[in-house]
């Protein structure tokens, strides 16, 4: 007796194909238009929610596929052929299809706040996908470094960098700049619990000369804050 076929199976199937097929010929059409301004207006990009549904169990290989492409876009746009209009709708859908892609909100941000010149923009990404990728240290240690160098908010940027320091993946990078950051905020005491956290985990030379200085800085400084004790008065 012949097998009928798995529907739910080959209806699977046609969906992806539909879909790839979908994105494939918006970019094609992409493609086409790159040099022609006016004609970039009928452009059509399904969104990233409708990719999604219709990528069925085949997500991240969409996403993987639409990253390239997305690497192709930006580059023409480094070179004058785009004004990256089309920026949000494909990072919107490469992280929809694949939430767990960190590089992808990553290298966005960096797009976002360098040739966009929104840090705003910059910062949501990062913190969407922090929000998808709780332990994944370069992108809270992205949001801290965004807050120290470029508005100068120490406190702010110390809580990022910490909560890089807690991840799975964090390093002496993460751990070294939260306690610089306590120290640039005026924590003096959180900064030395945060070098001797550092002196205690790594075993980079560097990194363990650095922190025992910073140790020694701040304990004496400490030290020398401390009010001095006035001699004590005997009764009668």
């Amino acid at each position: 007796m012949r097998k009928r076929p798995d529907m739910g199976a080959v209806a699977r199937v046609v969906g992806v194909v539909f879909c790839m097929l979908l994105v494939v010929g918006s970019l094609l059409s992409y493609d086409g238009m790159m040099h022609e301004r006016e004609r970039q207006n009928h452009l059509y990009f399904p969104s990233g929610r409708f990719l999604r549904e219709a990528s069925l169990g085949f997500r991240e290989a969409v996403a993987d596929y639409l990253w390239f492409r997305f690497i192709q876009y930006y580059g023409a746009f480094a070179k004058g052929h785009n004004d990256m209009r089309y920026f949000d709708l494909l990072v919107d859908s490469i992280t929809r299809l694949d939430p767990r892609f960190v590089e992808a909100y990553h290298f966005a941000s960096l797009v976002a706040w360098s040739d966009l010149g929104s840090f705003p923009k910059s910062l949501d990404l990062l913190k969407r996908g922090i929000l998808n990728n709780p332990d994944a240290a370069k992108l809270p240690f992205q949001v801290g470094f965004t807050y120290y160098v470029f508005y100068k908010d120490y406190p702010r940027a110390s809580f990022w960098f910490e909560t890089a320091a807690k991840c799975g993946d964090a390093t002496d990078r993460e751990r070294r700049f939260a306690a610089f950051a306590r120290h640039k905020a005026g924590d003096e005491r959180v900064s030395l619990e945060l070098w001797k956290t550092l002196l205690a985990s790594t075993d980079n030379p560097q990194m363990i000369d650095l922190a025992r200085k910073m140790i020694n800085e701040i304990s004496a400084k400490l030290q020398a804050a401390r009010p001095a004790v006035g001699p004590v008065l005997e009764g009668p």
